[in-house]
């Protein structure tokens, strides 16, 4: 049990996150990095893992981390968020991301506890399916290829979707506070 919200550390001006959560975020990605290997078909290059994304804001400048991202054919188009606790509580969060981090939105957004997922259209936040084998297989994503849209976040949203994140990632609302 978690004696106290991961974000009190930060507001106390320790920004680290909590050891369990980041142990936990770990075995989770690696099992779902094995998965993506084992059962769905990927091969590695397909796949990136930990890739580093800087989020600056007005006031302050988070290093973060997306779990994985399936990329085919040159282009970005599954990026998933793992985490332990709700999956609910993260998703925001992971839209806000995925809608952030190139100059066109990665058109997929996966938020998984390692044991449920949720599969989100990124572009419009629309929960497409959910369960415990949602990830599409390569086959499958790659017959999708050609209806996925690779549109820039409108101007308009950038602001936003950065508060929204800053507000997740800076304060630890993850999900494991009560």
């Amino acid at each position: 049990m978690v004696d106290s919200c991961p974000g009190e550390n930060f507001l106390e001006g320790i920004n680290t996150p909590s050891t369990g959560e980041t142990i936990n975020e770990e075995v989770i990605r690696k099992k779902v990095f094995s998965l993506l290997l084992g059962e769905k078909g990927y091969r590695f290059e397909d796949i990136e893992e930990e890739v580093p994304f800087e989020l600056t804001t007005e006031r302050e400048i988070f290093q973060l981390k997306v779990s994985l991202i399936i990329r085919l054919n040159n282009r970005r188009l599954i990026l998933i968020k793992c985490g332990t606790g709700s999956i609910l509580a993260r998703e925001r969060a992971a839209l806000a991301l995925a809608r952030l981090f190139s100059k066109c939105q990665i058109p997929i957004t996966v938020v998984t506890n390692g044991v449920e997922a949720t599969l989100l259209n990124t572009l419009t936040g629309e929960t497409l399916d959910s369960g415990p084998d949602v990830i599409p297989d390569k086959t499958r994503l790659l017959s999708q290829l050609a209806d996925l849209k690779f549109l820039p976040l409108p101007e308009r949203r950038i602001k936003l979707e950065k508060q929204i994140l800053a507000a997740f990632e800076g304060l630890g609302l993850h999900g494991e506070c009560g």
